[in-house]
């Protein structure tokens, strides 16, 4: 494995670099934490002590993120939805008070979708009421349920001519945390995360 080599290599370097103790020490836990985390620490039980550490050290005030100079190994950073599917875009799910602006389903106008849709219950699918309705959409093979939308007036109600959304809820990451770092070859790569206790 490539990113092996390259950082056990500037664990070594680290090691034996004239640097102050506490600087070196940093390092190279920064580098364990890359190595592990780039790979299955879950099933690597030499992965789980500087996991540990890193996951109590979390809780901590003040808490930096290790990183791995050798690598030029970013901080973590936190990504809690995966992208929407091509097409679609991420959107704040409406008249839900306190989730603030996440952008926790996905949208499309129905105009702009190409994929296969079976309505549910009524015509179209709809409530006529509110103008809002249920489908199911073949996205990737798999088939996702949907809320149809269609553009209301001021009090809510549907004005029965505006524009109507499809909207399905914004999949999470298994693996939501990601680090970037330089492989041997100087590419930046990306590896993704989960710090799920084995």
């Amino acid at each position: 494995m490539t990113i092996l080599k390259f950082l056990l290599g500037g664990a070594v370097a680290i090691a034996g670099a004239a640097a102050l103790p506490s600087q070196s020490k940093a390092s190279e836990w920064g580098c364990r934490v890359l190595l592990c985390l780039s790979g299955d620490w879950q099933g690597t039980p030499s992965c789980h002590p500087p996991i540990y550490k890193l996951i109590a050290a979390m809780e901590a005030p003040g808490f930096n993120w290790p990183t791995c100079p050798q690598a030029n190994s970013s901080a973590a950073r936190f990504e809690k939805y995966e992208d929407c599917p091509s097409g679609w875009q991420g959107s704040s799910e409406p008249d839900r008070p306190g989730l603030g602006q996440e952008r926790n389903i996905c949208r499309i106008a129905a105009d702009r979708l190409t994929l296969p849709v079976t309505f549910m219950n009524s015509r179209l699918g709809q409530n006529h009421d509110n103008g809002s309705g249920q489908a199911q959409i073949e996205i990737d093979g798999k088939v996702v349920a949907a809320t149809t939308q269609t553009a209301g007036n001021d009090r809510g109600h549907s004005l029965g001519n505006g524009p109507t959304y499809y909207t399905i809820p914004r999949p999470m990451r298994g693996k939501p945390w990601f680090i970037e770092y330089d492989d041997a070859n100087g590419a930046r790569q990306k590896s993704w995360f989960n710090l799920n206790m084995p």
